[in-house]
């Protein structure tokens, strides 16, 4: 019998090279050429329910832009969560902030509310938090209404990282709606890709103006420059293979939320309290881009990473770990005084403060990629190789 194997791959539609051929025979690839990246954002614009969409080169610069659009700068404190990828928090960096990183609620793996309370209060008479960027891990959406009522009170901008979100929804409407600004990613293993690309979302008018002229060097009409700016545009090239998609994303959404519930149900009928999932908030939808388990290592006679590599061996190469260290620990982040050009007036032990909830699910998660297009039957199949996996390695099944 031939083994299954299941491995992460994107789901190109062939409406993909109707339109790159289009693009090709127009002569124009770039991103100022405006046809395809236009429609685009006008697709992501209707699709999220916002007013603006900015089309950008990656969900990095898109963050680096969403954070510059909303006025971070030098001296500024933004808080990030600990359990998230290193993007969430360069990019504060990069606008010449200072990232503080905040704890995790263990069940939705999001920024725990009474930990951001804490921290805004810790800070509010040394240090001018501008903003604090909640990320909706694996696209289940964050608690956006404890944090948006903490962000209200402490008169704090919201920023939403969506970059592993695009469709999931809180309350019946999608997030990236709920901050000022939010930023997408449609990296090869997101909700859709376009290769390398990102995207800005906000309904804010002032915010949209300044994001579109950061991305194209600050410029506000041609040769014209009144701002620092990047080069952060989307291509023609890469446009035209995400407006394909996006045609058919909730097709890409709701194959990955059967494929999830159906490999949840699996998995936790047999193991049980062995392998722990992430809790999405009441009256949310998530879209499922991955699958976070915290593995009840007291149990198991393997280790994760050991597990990791037994998993894939046996087919399903979709397991990754995601993320295997809290961000703040990570050497960047250890030296973050040297990374700025001015005295960072924090007290040391907010700016490396030890994260109990983010280091207990490092240590402990495991990830399955959800690529778009799965079955249930891939669900069982999935769900079949990861319990027999862990059988072998656990005596009380």
């Amino acid at each position: 019998m031939t083994r299954r194997v299941l491995e992460y791959r994107p789901l190109i539609p062939s409406a993909v090279f109707d339109y790159l051929r289009d693009v090709f025979d127009s002569g124009c690839l770039a991103g100022t050429c405006g046809r395809f990246v236009k429609l685009f954002e006008d697709s992501l614009a209707r699709f999220l329910g916002v007013r603006y969409v900015v089309a950008c080169s990656s969900g990095t610069s898109a963050l680096h832009t969403c954070l510059r659009s909303i006025g971070v700068s030098y001296r500024d404190v933004v808080l990030v969560p600990g359990f998230t990828f290193v993007a969430t928090a360069s990019s504060v960096l990069h606008a010449g902030a200072v990232p503080i990183f905040v704890d995790i609620d263990v069940e939705n793996l999001d920024i725990d509310a009474s930990d951001l309370e804490y921290m805004l209060k810790r800070l509010k008479d040394s240090s001018h938090v501008k903003a604090v960027t909640v990320v909706h891990i694996g696209g289940v959406p964050a608690r956006l209404s404890e944090i948006m009522n903490i962000c209200e009170r402490y008169n704090v901008e919201l920023v939403e990282d969506c970059a592993q979100a695009l469709g999931a929804e809180y309350n019946g409407r999608k997030v990236g709606t709920f901050g000022k600004a939010s930023a997408f990613s449609f990296y090869p293993t997101k909700t859709i890709t376009t290769g390398e690309g990102g995207a800005v979302a906000t309904s804010d008018e002032n915010v949209h103006n300044i994001a579109r002229m950061f991305i194209n060097h600050g410029e506000d009409r041609r040769y014209h420059y009144v701002m620092l700016g990047y080069n952060y545009r989307m291509s023609e090239i890469n446009a035209a293979i995400g407006l394909a998609q996006l045609e058919r994303i909730e097709s890409y959404i709701e194959s990955r939320v059967v494929f999830a519930e159906k490999f949840i149900k699996e998995v936790s009928e047999v193991l049980g309290d062995l392998v722990r999932f992430q809790r999405p908030p009441p009256g949310s939808r998530p879209c499922w881009n991955l699958i976070e388990m915290i593995l009840n290592l007291e149990k198991l006679r393997i280790s994760r990473d050991r597990l990791v590599q037994e998993l894939r061996g046996e087919g399903l190469k979709m397991i990754s770990v995601a993320y295997p260290e809290p961000l703040n620990m990570s050497p960047l982040f250890q030296n973050i005084e040297n990374l700025l050009p001015y005295e960072i007036n924090i007290e040391r032990d907010l700016l490396y403060r030890k994260l109990k909830n983010c280091t207990y699910v490092c240590s402990r998660v495991i990830t399955l990629l959800v690529p778009p297009g799965l079955t249930e039957d891939d669900a069982y199949a999935a769900a079949e190789i990861f319990i027999n996996v862990i059988r072998r390695f656990c005596s009380s099944l």
